[in-house]
Parts: structure tokens; C-alpha cells; sequence
């Protein structure tokens, strides 16, 4: 099967398309920084001209500006996402897998621990939030007016072991022996996470079948939340290191929690954001023991 893939070059882009080959899929890399046609990279331009001979089944949008968007990189993005719709018109291609964010429902709260569906409302506070909310929705007007399929995927973090990787630098921590300061509401708040092995095997049934593709957002999780002193427990058990992790006092926690600057920080790290994977598991029909 030919698949076209954006954002190829970054951490979770590589390790798809090294996946994707291994699958025996032919990979066509789209860059917007990288043309070299001798491996199967094109600019966006190169594709747009028209003067390439070539038809893929499915475009995999992965690519984004950053995951830390300013207020003006929000069009950006956006055109980001029209750009790839204009290639798919150009490599006779009716299928998109958007890969989208959680962060379209908002950000970790310590106010609500209910799980949240993909019919709860959208309301992204950060500007990468945001900017992928507008993307979903310009590919789903899109679709309605030049007649393809999509699939958006909203992913948590992802787990994935690199070294830049976001939670790399909690699991050095965990590999060092090193104590880990933490307080007791780490070991009680709910975050939704995804495992890499989960993310490919989801992925192969989604390109196996182009009918999974509905013209609809869902949510691509582990099927269980975990907290974060949880996480970095498991972690430590996947390389046979205990994480050392001491409690401070919780005083110290509403101490920290008057600061704004110190209570944005508590709040990333032990807020709840707790998604459900509902959808996923009746649709793709997923045993919940995938992912162990």
C-alpha cells in the first residue's frame, strides 16, 4: 500500500514511518524543510505541481509547527492542514488519518475527574489546542465538499522511550536511582496516556480497513488512566529500578498552590485528564489486554 506521511522527520513521525516500512508499506515522506526524491521525500511544492506520477492510498497528517504555539502560529498550522488536503487532490488520494490532541477538550485540572468522550465540548485554552480544533475542523468541511474520508485520532502523550521524549527527562530520574520528590495527590490523579505498541496496532487495523475511517474524531488512548507517581512506578519496573520516590508534606503542596507560576507546574504534573477510550474499543473491536 502506498501511504503518504507528514512530519516524518520529528520523534513520533520517525518511528511511524521505520513501523509503516517494516509493515510493507511504500512510504512517501511530505516536508515542508526536506526534498530528496532518491528516498521518497518531497516538498509540499513538489507535490502540489502536479508533475509527479504518483497515487497513494492514505495520508497520515502528523506533521505540526510545534506543540508550543504562539497566537500567530495558530494560521499556520491551520494552512499546515489545508496545504495536505490540496495533496491529496494531487495524489489522487481519498483517505486522511489527522493526528489531532486531547488538548482540544483543555489542559489537567485538579476540578474534575470525570472521563472525557468525544462528545464533550471542545474547549482548548492553550494556542496548540486551539490551532488543532480549527484543523479538524477545516478537514471536516472539507471532506463534505471534495468527498474523502478522514479519521482524526485526539492523542494523549505519547509513551514512547527517547531521549526527547517529554517524560524523558521524569524517567532519567527513575534510571539514575535518584530520589524523586512527590506528594501523595500523585498517587491518586487520573492521566490518560498512550503507549507507542498501542498507537501501531491501532494504526494497522485503521489501514487494513478504510471503512473505520467515518468522518469522525476519536480518542486513541490506553485503556486505563494511572497516576503520575504510578507511571513513573511502572517505568521503573519495565528496567528493573524501583523509582525512589519520597512524599513531601502536603502543607507544602497549598503553600506551592497560592503561587501562580509553582501551581501552573502542580497542576501539569498532577492534574487530571482522564479520557475515555470508549469509542475506540467498540469500533476497532480491541481486547484490553492490547496493550499489555
Amino acid at each position: 500500500m502506498n501511504i503518504a506521511l507528514t512530519g516524518s522527520s520529528g520523534l513520533l513521525g520517525s518511528h511511524l514511518c521505520n513501523d509503516l516500512k517494516k509493515m510493507g508499506h511504500n512510504i512517501l515522506c511530505i516536508s515542508s524543510s526536506k526534498s530528496s526524491p532518491q528516498d521518497q521525500i518531497y516538498s509540499y511544492q513538489q507535490i502540489l505541481s502536479g508533475d509527479l506520477n504518483i497515487q497513494v492510498d492514505y495520508i497520515l497528517h502528523l506533521a505540526t509547527i510545534n506543540s508550543n504555539l504562539s497566537e500567530s502560529q495558530i494560521s499556520h498550522e491551520v494552512n499546515l492542514a489545508k496545504k495536505v488536503i490540496h495533496c491529496m487532490e494531487a495524489l489522487g488520494c481519498s483517505n486522511l488519518v489527522f493526528f489531532s490532541s486531547i488538548k482540544v477538550y483543555g489542559e489537567n485540572t485538579f476540578n474534575n475527574t470525570q472521563k472525557i468522550s468525544e462528545t464533550s465540548l471542545l474547549k482548548p485554552r492553550c494556542f496548540y489546542g486551539k490551532a488543532k480544533a480549527q484543523c479538524e475542523q477545516i478537514i471536516a468541511e472539507s471532506a463534505l465538499k471534495k468527498n474523502f474520508s478522514y479519521l482524526i485520532f485526539r492523542l494523549p502523550p505519547v509513551l514512547i522511550n527517547h531521549p526527547k521524549s517529554n517524560l524523558r527527562k521524569l524517567f532519567q530520574i527513575v534510571e539514575k536511582g535518584l530520589p524523586i520528590p512527590s506528594f501523595r495527590i500523585g498517587d491518586k490523579n487520573q492521566r490518560s496516556f498512550l503507549s507507542y505498541d498501542l498507537l501501531i496496532d491501532v494504526l494497522k487495523i485503521a489501514l487494513s480497513n478504510s471503512g473505520k475511517l467515518n468522518n469522525s474524531p476519536i480518542n486513541l488512548s490506553d485503556f486505563y488512566p494511572i497516576s503520575t507517581n504510578n507511571l513513573l512506578r511502572r517505568f521503573g519496573n519495565s528496567i528493573d529500578k524501583p523509582a525512589m520516590i519520597f512524599y513531601l508534606p502536603n502543607f507544602l503542596f497549598q503553600a506551592m498552590m497560592k503561587v501562580n507560576r509553582l501551581q501552573l507546574i502542580l497542576v501539569r504534573l498532577f492534574g487530571n485528564f482522564y479520557i475515555s477510550n470508549d469509542k475506540l474499543q467498540k469500533e476497532f473491536q480491541l481486547p484490553k489486554n492490547l496493550e499489555e
